[in-house]
């Protein structure tokens, strides 16, 4: 029970750096500029994410890895219904924006909470996964999941903030972000301990097709949509090339 617990307060690491880089979104003041390479930010980070997500204790990237997963199909058929899911999702957030009256209501800022809840479901479950493994493991994955939900906690604040949702609102719903991390933490410490590679590639696949969809669909077009300028590219290739660095280094 007490490595169960140290799994929690480890997977509880990076919705703290997530909270950092809200209370930076906090602190400056509101503009389309800022929330566009925001968004560019954000979907670096998450695209950086897809490519580099690892299995526990696999050693290569979760994407290549699904296409040598033994049967093949049902690795790419998670991914499918992952980005299935997302569609899904994204039609009931745009159904209760027809239905919502009088109400400031922008459902990319919804998508965009989702997709970080998700990616934190992903983190989670590779943390509890891994210290079954090995307690060095889980402390490394950790410590590299932590810089990269800086960005990510920006960009999902500062579209709450746009949306002038109030702060006290928004603090409650960047807490939420313990949910989908401790519950993939629990299903990865109890749940995926002792199984071969392919369930834990099942799970993962789900969430990346998941992100997969939300990254072409929602963010990038919304970020697109702000003032773009060749800084926000810049943004969007630096995030990436970060999130790949310290994720080369970290883990």
């Amino acid at each position: 029970m007490q490595e169960f617990l140290f799994a929690l307060t480890l997977s509880a690491l990076p919705v703290v750096s997530n909270f950092m880089g809200a209370m930076i979104a906090e602190a400056l003041p509101s503009s389309k500029q800022t929330l566009g390479l925001a968004l560019h930010a954000a979907a670096g980070v998450l695209l950086a994410i897809l490519l580099r997500r690892r299995c526990a204790n696999a050693s290569t990237e979760l994407i290549p890895r699904v296409a040598m997963s033994k049967p093949v199909w049902a690795a790419i058929l998670a991914l499918f219904l992952g980005g299935a899911f997302f569609v899904w999702i994204n039609q009931l957030l745009n159904l209760s924006k027809n239905r919502l009256r009088g109400v400031d209501h922008n459902s990319v800022s919804w998508v965009i909470f989702l997709s970080i809840a998700i990616d934190l479901f992903g983190d989670g479950l590779m943390i509890g996964t891994s210290l079954t493994i090995a307690p060095h493991l889980g402390v490394v994955l950790a410590s590299g999941r932590v810089v990269a939900h800086i960005p990510e906690g920006f960009v999902t604040n500062a579209e709450f903030k746009s949306q002038n949702m109030p702060r006290t609102q928004r603090f409650w719903l960047l807490a939420a972000f313990l949910i989908p991390v401790w519950l993939g933490a629990t299903l990865g410490y109890w749940g995926l301990r002792g199984q071969s590679d392919l369930p834990k590639l099942i799970v993962l696949a789900f969430t990346t097709g998941t992100l997969m969809v939300a990254i072409v669909e929602e963010i990038l077009p919304e970020a697109h949509q702000t003032q773009d300028t060749n800084l926000s590219t810049l943004t969007f290739i630096g995030s990436f090339a970060l999130s790949m660095l310290f994720s080369s280094y970290l883990e």
